[in-house]
């Protein structure tokens, strides 16, 4: 593959807006590991209104159609619906992830009425006492189902996020069918991330294993057979089924190529890592750089010409490569600090004889 050009960059489709660096929760989990809420409410914290409204109108020549608002926990910035009439005023689509615990009726019905389609909250258990030991936060679980039954009064289908862990795994089940009871639009599984506080999580092995994320995922046709809305797992395409594969069903990747993180601070970012990597961070919104940074930084172009040709280890190797893209380079950094570099996942998978010989390119004599 031949280098990309600068004037070749595609478009800036997507930021991640993280609008502020705390959070009312600590998650045994959490890979940015925001500071905790406690008190602080000083403006350095927050993603400025006017600092939002320069990143726009930067972005919008590049091609920016949507937002994404996440954090730390995005609805506890003081002035959130500033932010979400800067999304209206430009026709932006939106979306929120959040922990749900600051949901209000008002504030469901503004997410609405400026253009936010879609609302991700996690729950970590179906029971009080499991998700409010992972989140930290004493009641976490009645607020959090609150917030959830004020995105459904106001319209929306909410997705329940469920990060898999052993402390919650035996509850799933039982959260599949709380999802259904309060409205759920669909309900997402994530595996947790060996980054930051996951890191911890997986060397006391308090994360599941490869192996058994694999055996739940053969379970979940049954458990899908179940509920009439949508159950998306968040293990890489390579062990999904074909027919998933061919029906395009739970099979997100990360747009990685057309996407650019807003920190709080105003700056630019590969995403949310960058927080505490600072090598990728590309420089300050307001500052009339976007364009020049979109088309030339040297991160970015490594990304745009590697993947997927240049990919790494069993990520190289993989038929599933250029649908995939290494699933997520900010992660891939993390642990390698090669923005090629294979995904963990998929390593351990190969080293315990559970990747799928059939979907690697085969080797040539």
């Amino acid at each position: 593959m031949a280098a990309m050009t600068p004037t070749q960059a595609p478009p800036l489709g997507d930021l991640y807006v993280y609008v502020t660096d705390l959070c009312n929760c600590s998650c045994k989990h959490c890979w940015i590991v925001p500071t905790e809420l406690a008190g602080r409410r000083s403006a350095e914290h927050f993603l400025s209104p006017d600092t939002f409204a320069a990143a726009v109108l930067e972005a919008l020549p590049l091609g920016l159609r949507s937002v994404k608002w996440t954090g730390g926990e995005p609805t506890i910035h003081p002035d959130f619906g500033a932010l979400l009439r800067i999304q209206k005023a430009h026709d932006l689509r939106g979306r929120l992830e959040t922990n749900g615990l600051e949901v209000t009726p008002d504030l469901a019905r503004l997410l609405g009425e400026c253009g936010v389609k879609h609302v991700s909250v996690s729950l970590d258990g179906s029971s009080p006492a499991t998700h409010d030991a992972i989140r930290g936060v004493r009641g976490a679980h009645h607020r959090a189902l609150l917030g959830v039954r004020n995105l459904v009064a106001a319209g929306f289908k909410p997705q329940l996020i469920m990060s898999l862990m052993a402390e919650n795994v035996g509850e799933l089940e039982d959260l599949l069918a709380l999802a259904a009871e309060v409205g759920a639009g669909s309900v997402k599984l994530n595996i947790v991330q060996p980054t930051l506080r996951g890191e911890a999580m997986h060397s006391s092995g308090a994360a599941l294993s490869v192996a058994a994320f694999l055996g739940l995922n053969r379970r979940l046709d049954e458990l899908r057979s179940r509920y009439t809305f949508p159950i998306f797992f968040d293990v890489p395409l390579v062990f999904r089924p074909l027919k998933q594969l061919m029906a395009g069903d739970g099979c997100s990747i990360c747009g990685i190529k057309t996407i650019l993180g807003l920190l709080a601070d105003g700056s630019y970012a590969l995403c949310g890592i960058g927080e505490n990597l600072p090598e990728l961070v590309f420089g300050k919104a307001g500052a009339g750089e976007l364009g020049r940074i979109w088309r030339e930084s040297p991160a970015l172009l490594q990304i745009r010409d590697g993947l997927p040709a240049k990919l790494k280890g069993v990520c190289g190797r993989c038929l599933l490569k250029s649908m995939c893209l290494g699933s997520c380079v900010a992660q891939n950094y993390y642990r390698s600090h090669d923005l090629l570099g294979a995904f963990w996942f998929c390593e351990q998978a190969e080293e315990a004889g559970l990747f799928p010989e059939s979907r690697l390119i085969p080797h040539r004599d």
